[in-house]
């Protein structure tokens, strides 16, 4: 089941100003629970924000500031350390 995190991590890694309808458009619910999603977005001290009209931008999550699959990319360029077997 889709969470306001959800909708947060999809916002911070987009980077753009969002409104209801266009989080309900992408997760295929309705407006008024997307509005619910950014209502506590905007009212959560977790979620720094900034407004623009009726738009929301999402500019971190707490110490975040780049979203959880975007630091799994970064992670996954390294490569694994080897581990010395039986020395």
């Amino acid at each position: 089941m889709l969470s306001v995190n959800d909708a947060a991590e999809f916002m911070l890694e987009n980077g753009g100003f969002f409104t209801a309808k266009k989080l309900a458009k992408h997760f295929d619910v309705s407006t008024r629970r997307a509005s619910s999603w950014l209502g506590v977005i905007k009212s959560d001290v977790k979620y720094r924000t900034t407004n623009w009209g009726e738009s929301v931008k999402l500019l971190g999550i707490g110490d975040r500031k780049v979203s959880l699959s975007q630091l799994q990319k970064k992670a996954l360029m390294f490569e694994r350390p080897k581990i010395p077997i039986g020395d």
